[in-house]
């Protein structure tokens, strides 16, 4: 990415407009008393940037915007070659020419040309592919990030108009009063982004509108995760941040009474002051939440792409109050790391603030299945045959069958490997003995059942 000011821009900017007035001038001169003289090209300027989205998670700024796929006018595609993001830390937003020339240029994502179609070979076959040039499409939703450093939180006054004084007359030795007015809340500086889409000839759209982030310091990381599973979900605790906000706030305790002093009767209990909710008067006034995301790193790292730059996003749909998440669905044998965020809400703006220590875990199965129910035998000429009801886990392996000559004190198994239909035919049986059955269920960690309900038969010749 390019880093630059926007005082070079201006420049190359002002140059551009002098030209193009030039030559204007030289052909209306050329074209003047000739009827039907040709127009002009139209000049083609990518869209404005909409929908551009900061998000600061502890000293990274996000900024999320889609590139422009149309030109002002409406027409595709874009004539676009880049686009340029601005960022400049003040009290107020550039909201003027003149202003967003103080703004630096942070990053540069160059837009890629649209490549013409490869000729089909003659023999048929599909047409290798063209390799992309670095950059990013017309239409996509893409993202930049800026580290925040001492010197980005340092803010620079912006250049504004300055009004010509209008005097005021009064009549005679009267004083001119004006209005009575509030003094101004509170400031604090900000870091104020706008995007501008430039075409290839370095015509420039109309700068987004900007987008702020506030700059302090929200609350420190949680303590590191904490994490347990069952045979269906996995549940994440944390220790809250030691700095954690909150949203209300207690009144002084009531003094103890005095001896000697006008105070309430000792048989008298004292009034305990209620809980006030504390309203924001130029302070942050709502409590601390939480985000959980997911940082397992990639099973197979590839080289990164500087262009392909994500925000980041957690597990959690929301903030959430409690120091808890619970993740429905388990991947036994699969290790998954995490890190917790404070999120604080300073100044109307969302701040998410450090990571908490990284917990890595890796689910265990040890959740035997169901026992087998409904087992029953059916006796045959030289067999009993045994049937019972499928087991519902979605990780089972099989059965065991189990048996004995009754009573059945002692049940040992028959079958060398789980068998995975429910149902068994007992073709080593002798004729005229009494036999004891059961069925333990197995799954792929190699947990298992319980034993089902026994059911008895005696062989036939």
């Amino acid at each position: 990415m390019t880093h630059s000011t926007r005082g070079s821009r201006a420049a190359r900017a002002n140059r551009s407009l002098r030209a193009g007035f030039i030559v204007a001038v030289i052909v209306t001169a050329v074209a003047c008393g000739k009827k039907g003289a040709p127009l002009a090209p139209f000049v083609r300027v990518p869209a404005l940037v909409t929908a551009v989205t900061p998000q600061r998670v502890g000293d990274d700024v996000y900024v999320s915007f889609k590139v422009p796929d149309t030109n002002a006018d409406g027409q595709k595609p874009a004539d676009i070659g880049e686009v340029d993001v601005y960022a400049v830390t003040s009290l107020i937003a550039p909201a003027t020419e003149t202003q967003r020339e103080v703004a630096t240029l942070v990053a540069t994502l160059p837009v890629r040309p649209i490549l013409p179609e490869p000729p089909v070979p003659a023999n048929g076959t599909p047409p290798p592919p063209i390799p992309l040039p670095p950059g990013v499409d017309r239409g996509a939703d893409v993202a930049v990030k800026e580290t925040l450093t001492p010197e980005t939180r340092v803010a620079v006054e912006l250049p504004v108009d300055r009004l010509i004084p209008r005097t005021v007359t009064t009549a005679g030795n009267e004083t001119p009063v004006g209005p009575i007015v509030a003094p101004a809340p509170t400031q604090l500086p900000r870091r104020h982004y706008f995007v501008i889409a430039k075409s290839p000839r370095g015509r420039e759209s109309m700068p987004s509108t900007p987008v702020s982030i506030a700059l302090e310091a929200g609350s420190s990381a949680p303590g590191a995760p904490v994490i347990t599973n069952t045979a269906s979900e996995m549940t994440v605790t944390w220790s809250p941040s030691p700095d954690a906000r909150t949203a209300t706030f207690l009144l002084p305790p009531v003094a103890k009474p005095i001896a000697g002093a006008n105070v309430t009767p000792s048989n008298t209990t004292p009034r305990v002051p209620p809980i006030l909710i504390a309203k924001s008067l130029g302070f942050n006034s709502q409590a601390t939440t939480y985000h959980l995301y997911d940082v397992t790193p990639p099973a197979a790292p590839s080289e990164p792409d500087p262009y392909a730059i994500k925000a980041p996003v957690a597990l959690t749909p929301a903030p959430v109050a409690a120091t808890e998440f619970v993740i429905k669905g388990v991947a036994f044998g699969t290790e998954q790391c995490f890190e917790v965020r404070a999120v604080d809400q300073i100044f109307g703006t969302t701040v998410i603030g450090p990571a908490s220590p990284r917990t890595c875990y890796t689910p265990k199965d040890t959740f035997a299945p169901a026992a087998p129910k409904s087992l029953a035998a059916i006796a045959g000429a030289g067999v009993i045959n045994l049937i019972w009801d499928a087991n519902a886990e979605t990780d089972l392996a099989g059965y065991i069958v189990l048996r004995g000559e009754a009573p059945g004190d002692t049940l040992q198994p028959i079958t060398k490997e789980p068998v995975t239909a429910p149902s068994y035919r007992d073709d080593s049986v002798r004729a005229g003995t009494r036999y004891v059955y059961a069925v333990v269920a197995v799954d792929r960690a190699g947990n298992n059942s319980p034993q089902s309900n026994r059911a008895e038969e005696t062989a036939r010749q």
